[in-house]
């Protein structure tokens, strides 16, 4: 498969890119995915929980270096908008040719080529960056010996960079959970957590609550998986009551039973109003 670059150059990727594909027979649509690649591979078999492992179909668990999401391109509105973004966001815009629609399994299969080509581009170019310092280094001497010999400018700080957290593991995992499945995690962290506090480890502590507000993003606000975590960091007994109240009415307002998530929510209205 041939890669084309609309934006950002084939020698030099920048890592990450809107790939996109045109269909044959519907020449007003156009399909586009994400594609990132890892700087660290991944071996994702250290946090996938047993019952999500089956959710993740051929997902290369052991050795994830690069992937595409969605992993099915989806339908956007034009390619006008995808340079636009890819000019705000500073990704490539690479177009990855045509494809058939109607087969998900084929559309997958082509992103997934489109995947590892954009990825082996990447890594050639890493290689080449690395020789190339390497054929350099004589001369780099040769100036340097020359910078000492001139007094050296007063050092410029750089601004720390700010953290980012796109790449995040468990922002991937959670993006392919269904709710049920979200919801069973958040139990299972919860526990943890309540663990941590009754042990008064605040470090473990601040990392499982780092990873609840991870999983609060993929779930609905009317959870209120925020209130619930303030609930879980205090080891009172009020506090106990009020996390498990809290979790209880999650379940039931995702299995759509209003009426007993109100009662929930009466109760744990009537425990914050005591002293």
């Amino acid at each position: 498969m041939d890669l084309t670059f609309d934006q950002g150059d084939p020698q030099n990727p920048r890592g990450h890119a809107l790939l996109y594909f045109r269909v044959d027979t519907e020449p007003d649509k156009v399909y586009a995915t994400y594609v990132v690649t890892l700087p660290v591979k991944s071996d994702l078999t250290k946090y996938v929980p047993p019952f999500l492992a089956s959710h993740l179909g051929n997902m290369p668990l052991t050795d994830l270096s690069a992937f595409a999401m969605p992993p099915v391109p989806e339908v956007v509105d034009s390619v006008a908008e995808l340079e636009r973004l890819s000019r705000v966001r500073g990704d490539d815009l690479v177009y990855g040719g045509s494809m058939f629609s109607f087969d998900l399994a084929r559309m997958m299969e082509t992103a997934t080529e489109a995947v590892q080509v954009y990825s082996s581009l990447c890594s050639d170019a890493l290689a080449m960056t690395g020789t190339q310092v390497e054929g350099a280094a004589e001369a780099l001497g040769e100036e340097l010996g020359q910078t000492l010999s001139s007094p050296a400018p007063e050092p410029v700080p750089e601004p720390e960079p700010e953290p980012d957290d796109s790449y995040n593991v468990n922002e991937v995992l959670y993006s392919f959970m269904s709710e049920p499945d979200k919801l069973s995690e958040l139990s299972r962290l919860l526990g943890r957590l309540r663990f941590a506090v009754d042990g008064e480890d605040k470090a473990a502590a601040d990392e499982v609550g780092e990873e609840i507000n991870t999983l609060a993003r993929h779930l609905p606000e009317e959870f209120k998986v925020g209130d619930l975590l303030d609930a879980a960091r205090d080891n009172s007994d009020k506090s106990s009551q009020l996390a498990k109240l809290y979790i209880d009415r999650c379940f039931r307002l995702s299995a759509g039973d209003g009426e007993a998530a109100k009662e929930l929510e009466n109760q744990i209205h009537f425990l914050h109003t005591q002293d």
